[in-house]
């Protein structure tokens, strides 16, 4: 959480030329939004934990280190005590830091042109798995390519950092539940027989 506080600091204080919109409109269609972070949520959790991080784990041969999160397993008090701080520290505050602000800096600075904005997509990755390094290699390299999703959403919904958003809510918050019911061992199994 402290990278998203130098990240603001850094946005409070760049030079005015930089300064490009978050992408937090106010006029949206909030159920197309809610409906394609619920899709595109489950669809990326299914990915993640059966295809991904298997393939990833397999190429590293670390497994990615979710330890610090093994104590909301079979703990329903934890976990919704966790949660809103999920939605607002990585659903919200993550998506406004390393889409909004990173990648919408970096591509202002670059000009704001197709290559600026592959540069700053690729930059935003490289940033979100290094904040994320706590996970080790298998981590990093899952949350980097995670932060690339996500910046691709942001792209492509003409820089509507809401759909990121929703889509990330849905992601941590499916993610957490599964660590809390066992379901996250379960489906770490199914991948490994793909890649085992």
């Amino acid at each position: 959480m402290w990278g998203a506080g130098v990240a603001l600091l850094i946005a409070w204080f760049e030079p005015r030329r930089w300064h490009v919109p978050l992408g937090l409109r106010k006029h949206v269609d909030w159920r197309r939004i809610a409906a394609f972070g619920l899709l595109a949520g489950v669809a990326q959790l299914l990915l993640v934990k059966v295809a991904l991080t298997p393939a990833i784990e397999h190429f590293t041969g670390q497994h990615r280190d979710l330890s610090m999160f093994d104590y909301l397993r079979g703990n329903w008090h934890a976990l919704l005590a966790l949660l809103p701080l999920i939605w607002i520290s990585a659903g919200f505050c993550e998506e406004v830091v390393f889409r909004g602000i990173v990648l919408g800096r970096i591509r202002a600075a670059f000009g704001g042109s197709r290559a600026a904005t592959a540069v700053a997509v690729a930059a935003s990755c490289v940033v979100f798995g290094l904040a994320h390094g706590y996970q080790g290699l298998s981590g990093w390299i899952l949350t980097g390519a995670l932060g690339g999703i996500l910046a691709l959403v942001y792209v492509l919904s003409d820089y509507c950092l809401w759909y990121g958003v929703a889509l990330h809510l849905v992601y941590d918050t499916l993610a957490t539940v599964c660590i809390t019911l066992g379901y996250d061992r379960v489906m770490a199994a199914w991948g490994a027989h793909l890649f085992g």
